[in-house]
């Protein structure tokens, strides 16, 4: 009889699933430095964009102010609004102070130092485009209330260069901060005639900086969660090309090496057509959890709720899960009790949340493996978001295995995220994203506690009152 050349094959499929599990694993860690290299280099391209804008501003400012606002106040014959002599000094002098601060600020923009600093540079452009006035103000012994600047400026920065809400704030605190000096001193603006100008000025500024940062925050986190989204984006595609692929690969070449030149028919082992039929079923089931998947995600999960009671529930599912316990060596324990209250659910959603439960505590650990099963009745604010007259329903199962750290489990419960210890490569990460989308259905929440080598404890909540 001929050799069988599926070892071999599984031998190579596993070496493939190794190497691109490791490489999930990298693609995870980098996330997080990806987003950072790009902040980086968007606020180097940005920078130079608000140099640019500065310097148009101030120049557009200058030559308005003495073609046009200037002749006019002066034309108005009201000495109060003249602007002459010294007064017209010091406009002309703070106008090419800020002109040439804004081409230095843009010639520093082209400097190497703003592709590896360019938080720095951002701090220097604020500094070239808000200090001058400040600069000359204190040499005059006067204060200077730049409140209309700041509020453009601010604005501007908070448009221009969305990211890193910590450089706005920083860059807010060093100008009103430096400009509060003169004022300590007992100085004063001679252009502010009266005292609810600084009141009215210094809210209206700091209404802009807080609305500025916030809005750069939350648009941060929008960009970072789409980064994280192309991520998971790229590693679902590595595993579908190496989970779904290498099989097919496998099956093919097993196949082929019962091809026979000479015509003849060939004899396949039933024990290998077995195992074919069985990874052809766990690709089937891979690629219709994804699209139900897809479904889910458009539509949402329908429920057909009715009364249940759940500790028949789960005697049903680990009768069916009996054959699983025996050959993984298995311990389970059911502590639920006959006397829990009826719950109102879909039966067959609340059976697809317990099957991946157990399945996932399975994939995930060692053989051997103890899993208890509990449920019991809370009531109260328990999560924050219901009347304390609320009932709750809180289901558990716990296993003694691997356990995770607390990074692992926030994200847990994402599309496409995989355990840290698995065993077994056909996964796409699915199945407890499809538990917590059926229990949110439920007006539910699921969660897990785990602590490394000393086991996971998966729990989620059902409504009674309904």
């Amino acid at each position: 009889m001929r050799s069988l050349p599926f070892p071999n094959t599984f031998r190579t499929t596993w070496l493939h699933w190794q190497e691109s599990f490791q490489h999930r694993q990298q693609m995870s860690g980098r996330v997080a430095s990806e987003f950072l290299v790009w902040r980086r280099s968007f606020i180097g391209d940005r920078v130079r964009l608000l140099a640019w804008m500065v310097l148009f501003a101030v120049s557009i400012s200058f030559t308005l102010n003495m073609t046009f606002t200037i002749p006019m106040l002066n034309a108005a014959g009201d000495p109060r609004m003249l602007i002459v002599g010294e007064r017209l000094r010091r406009i002309v002098e703070l106008a090419l102070t800020e002109i040439v601060c804004g081409v230095i600020g843009v010639a520093l923009t082209y400097h190497p130092l703003t592709r590896k600093q360019p938080e720095k540079v951002v701090l220097l452009i604020t500094a070239l485009s808000l200090f001058p006035s400040q600069v000359l103000s204190i040499v005059r012994g006067e204060a200077q209330f730049d409140a209309d600047i700041w509020l453009l400026y601010y604005a501007a920065q908070a448009i221009v260069i969305p990211v890193k809400w910590e450089l706005h704030c920083l860059s807010q605190a060093i100008v009103i901060g430096y400009s509060v000096i003169p004022f300590l001193m007992g100085w004063r603006d001679p252009d502010v005639l009266f005292s609810a100008t600084y009141v009215l000025g210094g809210l209206y500024i700091g209404l802009m900086c807080v609305v500025a940062n916030v809005g750069v925050f939350l648009h941060e986190q929008s960009i970072r969660r789409e980064h994280d989204l192309r991520q998971q984006l790229r590693v679902f595609l590595h595993a579908v090309s190496h989970d779904l692929r290498n099989p097919v690969i496998g099956m093919g070449m097993t196949l082929k090496s019962f091809l026979n030149p000479s015509g003849r028919p060939a004899q396949i082992p039933q024990d290998l057509l077995e195992q074919m039929i069985k990874s052809g079923d766990r690709q089937l089931e891979l690629i219709n959890s994804l699209l139900e998947a897809h479904v889910t995600e458009l539509h949402g999960v329908t429920l057909h709720p009715q009364p249940i009671q759940l500790e028949a529930l789960v005697d049903s599912i680990l009768c069916d899960f009996q054959p699983f316990f025996k050959q993984e060596k298995t311990s389970i324990t059911s502590n639920l009790s006959v006397n829990l209250p009826t719950v109102h659910a879909d039966a067959l959603h609340l059976r697809r949340v317990y099957e991946n439960l157990i399945t996932n505590a399975l994939k995930y650990n060692r053989p051997g493996l103890r899993i208890t099963l509990d449920a019991e009745v809370i009531a109260g604010n328990l999560h924050k978001k219901v009347s304390a007259s609320s009932r709750w329903l809180r289901c558990t199962v716990s296993d003694d295995g691997a356990g995770m750290t607390p990074q692992q489990c926030a994200h847990l419960f994402e599309l496409y995220t995989r355990g840290p210890n698995k065993r077994q490569s056909l996964s796409l990460g699915l199945g407890l994203y499809t538990c917590r989308q059926i229990i949110t259905a439920h007006r539910g929440e699921i969660g897990v506690q785990s602590i490394p080598e000393v086991g996971s404890t998966f729990w989620f909540t059902l409504p009674l009152d309904v």
